[in-house]
């Protein structure tokens, strides 16, 4: 597109938000490309900018599971024991798959010492040993 003066600019890659302040919908695609970012943002290292891609996300897609699970290892890893705690309260009402038990017992233990509950994560990583180790004797 050319301005009065001749000069070529292109479109912007943002939509632009109306004057309401109404944010516009991320589709399935943009979902998965934000986690997918966020998770090698994670894995290098730079736990806040995963943070901060993954805040994008959840706002809308709240009920997504792999995204939560994500969430809460990146707020754990930025040391924000609480809010991972809700964020797995969230997970425990909507993840039903008996694998999903243990890991999560593992991510809720290091919420709760970064949230400074060291009494109940110690007793939480307990009931993680436990779980792991009757898994292993059935195997």
């Amino acid at each position: 597109m050319a301005d009065p003066d001749g000069l070529q600019h292109a479109a912007p890659l943002i939509p632009e938000v109306s004057e309401s302040s109404d944010i516009p919908s991320i589709s399935g695609p943009e979902r998965d490309l934000l986690c997918a970012l966020s998770y090698v943002h994670l894995a290098c290292g730079q736990s806040a900018q995963s943070l901060a891609l993954l805040r994008i996300a959840a706002r809308e897609h709240s009920s997504d599971v792999g995204l939560l699970r994500i969430l809460a290892y990146t707020l754990i890893a930025e040391g924000l024991g609480e809010e991972a705690l809700h964020v797995l309260d969230r997970l425990d009402a909507l993840d039903t798959q008996p694998s999903s038990r243990i890991p999560m017992t593992l991510l809720r233990s290091h919420a709760l010492r970064h949230a400074g509950r060291m009494s109940e994560a110690r007793e939480v990583f307990q009931r993680y040993v436990s779980l792991r180790a009757s898994i292993a004797l059935i195997k």
